[in-house]
């Protein structure tokens, strides 16, 4: 918890031109869409989900299946089995965000160095 992910999701969201601000993290929501320029993106959050069963219940499966969009999780890793299924689709670009032992807070700096590198 607050290594970044909402953070890299906000920056990730504006570099792909979302217009408004977007919204905080989708952990009591489970997910949140945006239309961006770019194309559909949905900003999930598993940490909140208690069974496999409630995956499906909330729709996430058609996220990853059924919709040409792009998806940013957060905690998908709480539940292997599901994740594994994500990773053979073969469509992902897996970031994982950790403390830094430095005290000034880069993961801003690091996200801007991305979103310029994008341009």
């Amino acid at each position: 918890m607050g290594v970044g992910k909402t953070t890299f999701a906000r920056a990730l969201l504006a570099g792909l031109g979302l217009e408004q601000p977007p919204e905080g993290s989708p952990t009591f929501a489970i997910a949140h869409e945006y239309d961006t320029p770019q194309g559909p993106v949905v900003h999930m959050d598993f940490y909140r989900l208690k069974s496999e069963i409630e995956i499906d219940e909330a729709g996430i499966p058609s996220y990853f299946w059924e919709r040409d969009l792009i998806a940013i999780t957060e905690w998908l890793s709480s539940w292997p089995n599901f994740e594994r299924e994500v990773l053979k689709s073969g469509r992902i670009f897996r970031v994982t965000l950790t403390h830094s032992k430095d005290e000034t807070d880069s993961r801003t700096q690091g996200l801007r160095d991305l979103l310029i590198s994008r341009e």
